[in-house]
């Protein structure tokens, strides 16, 4: 016998072709043995056994039951329509919104460029200049300085007359 006649062998039924055990042998143990169970006949029914189907169940459907379909289909295909209609809203909402803010974002770097050039184009030294030469303003001298204290504000509103120093 060849190598694979020796590990494997087959009982074989002769009235039919069919293996009814395997045994595998690998070397000189046998590590598993199957045993199939044999087929069960399938259970038919009997004719007198089958519930004859009841046709007059499947045709009657009353007239509340029909409309109450309808109404629901009616209903949702309403909800449907009003939730398509509300999305489409909301997405033009949202486009108009996107289109504004792309506006407003180049206007405000259009204006953000323009006050750059307009505080880099003021020379504060030619303005004192000419301020001192053409118009004849000067610096105060120390009398004229008078010191108010109040809170930490930008700028200070005189209401009245400043007192003389005295």
């Amino acid at each position: 016998m060849s190598r694979n006649m020796r590990s494997r062998r087959r009982v074989r039924n002769t009235s039919k072709r069919k293996y009814n055990n395997s045994v595998y042998v690998d070397g000189n143990t046998v590590r598993k043995v199957e045993v199939r169970p044999a087929r069960r006949k399938a259970v038919r029914k009997k004719q007198a056994e089958v519930i004859p189907e009841r046709p007059h169940r499947a045709v009657s459907m009353s007239t509340a039951y029909v409309c109450f379909w309808i109404f629901a289909i009616l209903t949702a295909a309403s909800v449907l329509i009003w939730y398509v209609r509300l999305r489409s809203e909301i997405t033009a909402s949202q486009k108009v919104i996107s289109k504004l803010e792309t506006k407003y974002s180049t206007l405000k770097q259009s204006n953000d460029e323009e006050y750059d050039r307009i505080v880099a184009s003021v020379d504060l030294e030619e303005i004192k200049k000419k301020a001192m030469t053409e118009y004849g303003m000067r610096y105060p001298d120390e009398n004229q300085v008078v010191g108010i204290s109040g809170k930490d504000d930008d700028y200070v509103r005189q209401y009245g007359e400043i007192p003389d120093k005295k």
